[in-house]
């Protein structure tokens, strides 16, 4: 398997398939630098890094998840970010970024019937960032108004995060839907 997961068949020998190829190495460098890039905000410099990716690997997902986000966040162009969202998780399937960006697109557009099949596939993923995934099916819960099973995701996801701050955050989505509850049915009784 070559760094994004893929098989290559080029190459049937297991021992050959350990001694690191020299393009994805130098793709994964170039990665590293538009990651630099787009976090320091430098997006042109960042998008033309990960088109040369491409130019050299086509099937380097990875640079696709980036694309994605660029075109979701900054470009606006969401056609766009889902095709690249789309390749990203067909040429790295081991990559679990792109399946969490592709979560938040979803939900960001409302998209709620593709989101759950999608969170389904993804919460099978390994190392898949469980409390993450229980907070996007929690949040989609609220969003449609399910505030009842909202409560039980949000619930979930506090159990299985170990960081202090989202923990807050997700008690914080527990409290709120309670407010909602309370809301629609003064009475008390839901």
């Amino acid at each position: 398997m070559d760094f994004n997961g893929q098989d290559n068949f080029n190459n049937q020998n297991p021992v050959n398939n350990l001694i690191p190829d020299r393009t994805e190495m130098e793709c994964e460098e170039l990665f590293a630098q538009a990651d630099r890039l787009l976090n320091d905000g430098v997006i042109m410099d960042a998008v033309e890094k990960l088109s040369q990716i491409l130019k050299r690997n086509p099937r380097f997902g990875k640079a696709y998840n980036h694309l994605g986000w660029v075109y979701e966040t900054k470009y606006k162009n969401m056609q766009r970010a889902e095709e690249y969202y789309r390749a990203a998780i067909q040429y790295a399937p081991n990559y679990t970024a792109p399946y969490l960006n592709y979560a938040y697109f979803l939900s960001n557009q409302g998209r709620f019937d593709e989101l759950k099949p999608h969170l389904d596939r993804t919460s099978q993923i390994p190392g898949i960032a469980k409390d993450t995934i229980a907070n996007e099916y929690a949040i989609m819960y609220e969003m449609s108004g399910n505030l009842q099973q909202a409560i039980k995701y949000y619930q979930d996801a506090a159990i299985v995060t170990l960081d202090s701050t989202k923990l807050d955050k997700y008690k914080e989505g527990i409290d709120r839907c309670r407010k909602k509850l309370d809301i629609l049915n003064p009475s008390g009784s839901f």
